[in-house]
């Protein structure tokens, strides 16, 4: 009877051991180690709040560039930047700048370069084809404000704080598969003041673009 019982108890132990090997050398790869995501996308930005009193136009002209740290718990940490810009012709009216009377056509422009640190979280595992995700990212961002008056200008620059929270997609063709494709929708305020800029520089941007998952 006691060897009975030790028979039974070592194949227990045994089919352990086997299922515990199975599953650490037979799992993704990318659920076992820290891996990467990089993307870039490109993207249209609607103004928002204070950016409309200066510039209420779409803006055409955004690239965004994001690269990550996946851990295996379906959370990242992850650096972005890229490059948005939009400018709006005004007709031509008379303007009080310097003290003096200017007949110009007025040409606004904004040029913002983020620089943020992110943490998202996915709905799926760091290997899955289909990875639908939310995003805070925190930072900075250097902005380039000048509106020009005929040939002059008044310019201010600076490098300010910002918030970019957002929600996405990633999609493969297949599960471990490394190039996929990418959706965005993010909301961004820069705490930038000036003039015709009041208390700050939100927008929406939606992007979309290509992502390469690799370790």
């Amino acid at each position: 009877m006691k060897r009975i019982c030790l028979l039974v108890g070592l194949f227990c132990l045994t089919s352990a051991a086997r299922a515990q090997y199975r599953n650490e050398y037979e799992s993704s790869i990318y659920d076992r180690y820290v891996t990467f995501n990089v993307s870039a996308r490109y993207g249209v930005a609607f103004p928002m709040g204070g950016q409309r009193d200066y510039i209420d136009k779409l803006s055409p002209a955004n690239v965004a560039l994001d690269g990550e740290w996946l851990f295996p718990h379906r959370f990242s940490i992850g650096l972005k930047t890229g490059y948005q810009y939009t400018q709006q012709r005004v007709p031509r009216q008379v303007y009080q700048h310097d003290n003096q009377s200017i007949s110009a056509v007025q040409t606004r422009t904004l040029t913002i370069i983020p620089a943020m640190a992110s943490l998202s979280y996915y709905f799926a595992d760091n290997a899955a084809a289909i990875r639908p995700y939310v995003q805070m990212a925190g930072g900075g961002a250097f902005v380039d404000y000048t509106n020009y008056f005929g040939l002059l200008s008044d310019q201010k620059t600076g490098f300010k704080g910002a918030i970019a929270p957002a929600i996405g997609l990633k999609f493969y063709s297949g599960r471990e598969k490394g190039l996929g494709a990418e959706i965005q929708a993010q909301y961004q305020n820069v705490f930038f003041n000036y003039d015709l800029l009041k208390n700050s520089a939100p927008s929406l941007m939606l992007s979309a673009g290509i992502s390469y998952r690799f370790y």
